[in-house]
């Protein structure tokens, strides 16, 4: 399929008219390069099937989703895990692109490729990251500079719009199809079992270098209104208790929305199933 010349619109683009500010200024140059940059991908890596975004192809069913940031995230039972500036797919490669303009490197590499590992694991992986300068103290082996764009017609328009020509995409549902399924619950269950019956260190020495999982919990504990989890990054323990229906962690509550509270109740549906 063709893309249609779209014309995008940043989410940050109506609070920084409202509020200039510098903070604004570049989370909306922040979006315009990643627009602009995954236009340039499309435009020159014509021997990838790249995967059209989501101001091309709406949210879908799966467990890959395409999301108003313009990102693509995966999700298991309904939990975000983690999330993709660009992917692509090339007979037995996936390619891998992460775009920044900040100098620092918090994006999350090794709990991203040990995801993908798990979804394709047939497949080899292809990363690169996409920088607007050149910080080779700091760059990972394949990287590629794009420099940044004249941003202020954007400013002016409030809008990016792709080339018009571009033909080498593949649906982000026709992508998922290439992966194998996974449940990131299975592993979350498996692993905290295996801490905390055996206390296993090499568990966490796993993760502390993969991250894909970063807390484990008492399973065991887990029927009860208050049981034990681990935190594998920061290597420290604590106290969840439900009260009243609310989730509560070391005392603090958490909101329904955030990232936590949304595991533990997946958490809590899965091992409804798995400890009947």
């Amino acid at each position: 399929m063709h893309l249609t010349g779209l014309k995008v619109r940043p989410s940050q683009y109506y609070s920084y008219i409202k509020k200039h500010s510098h903070e604004l200024e570049n989370a909306l140059k922040g979006e315009f390069y990643e627009f602009y940059c995954y236009n340039e991908l499309l435009k020159n890596e014509e021997n990838i099937k790249i995967v059209r975004a989501n101001n091309v192809q709406r949210k879908i069913k799966g467990d890959f989703i395409h999301c108003l940031d313009c990102k693509i995230h995966y999700t298991s039972r309904g939990v975000r895990i983690a999330e993709f500036d660009a992917l692509g797919i090339k007979s037995d490669t996936i390619y891998w692109w992460e775009i920044t303009r900040s100098k620092k490197q918090n994006i999350g590499f090794y709990k991203k490729h040990a995801l993908l590992k798990r979804l394709f694991p047939n497949y080899k992986l292809n990363y690169c990251l996409i920088k607007p300068f050149n910080d080779k103290s700091n760059l990972p082996s394949h990287y590629k500079i794009i420099p940044e764009p004249d941003y202020q017609n954007y400013f002016n328009d409030g809008y990016f719009q792709f080339d018009k020509k571009i033909k080498n995409c593949i649906s982000l549902h026709d992508f998922e199809k290439k992966s194998t399924k996974y449940d990131y619950f299975d592993d979350l269950i498996s692993f905290s079992f295996d801490y905390y019956n055996n206390k296993n260190i090499g568990t966490v020495e796993n993760f502390k270098k993969y991250m894909l999982i970063k807390r484990l919990y008492d399973i065991s504990e887990i029927k009860n209104t208050r049981f034990s989890y681990f935190d594998v990054e920061n290597q420290s323990s604590g106290i969840i208790e439900i009260v009243d229906g609310q989730v509560l962690m070391d005392g603090t509550r958490l909101k329904k929305k955030g990232g936590i509270h949304k595991e533990i109740t997946a958490l809590f549906k899965r091992l409804e199933y798995v400890l009947q």
